[in-house]
């Protein structure tokens, strides 16, 4: 005895399914700081994740760390799960919404990091200001405190430019 089974599908499904697959493998999101980034914040963030010795800033990454927590990781996969099921059903809008998604909770994972604190903190001198020694100009110089122990948070200007991006590869 043989089974036989015959499997119709149309030519137009066939081809949403190609067109949301082609999309889904062409594409990658990116999260960080994205290519609309200032180069100050690019060299704000180079130094906060290397650190600067002569500037007197441990290292501090916020990045891997930030992507790197499990509810992070588990929102993001799960998002882009959505993604390649949507481009099994042939709808590229929602392969798109899905690695969107995917992009915006990496971001909000970079921010719910830094919100949560960075250790190490700010130095006593940077919170409440006093002198420093300049090993450049060999001399005693003032310094400004900024009044608070958190890192990343004298302007903000840094935290809010982390964004996700989907781009073709």
């Amino acid at each position: 005895m043989s089974l036989k089974l015959r499997v119709a599908e149309s030519i137009d499904r066939l081809e949403k399914r190609l067109e949301a697959l082609k999309y889904l493998a062409g594409h990658e999101v990116n999260v960080g700081l994205t290519e609309g980034a200032s180069e100050r914040n690019r060299f704000i963030l180079a130094v906060q994740e290397h650190g600067s010795p002569v500037m007197r800033i441990p290292p501090r990454p916020v990045i891997r760390p930030g992507l790197a927590r499990e509810e992070v990781r588990e929102e993001m996969a799960e998002a882009m799960m959505e993604a390649v099921e949507a481009a099994q059903e042939g709808d590229v809008d929602r392969v798109r919404e899905g690695m969107e998604r995917c992009g915006q909770a990496g971001a909000d994972g970079i921010r719910a990091y830094i919100d949560a604190g960075i250790k190490p903190g700010n130095s006593p001198v940077t919170i409440s200001g006093g002198w420093i020694y300049n090993r450049v100009a060999k001399t005693g110089v003032p310094v400004g405190g900024k009044g608070f122990d958190k890192p990343l948070y004298e302007t903000g200007e840094l935290y809010r430019a982390f964004d996700y991006e989907v781009k073709e590869k």
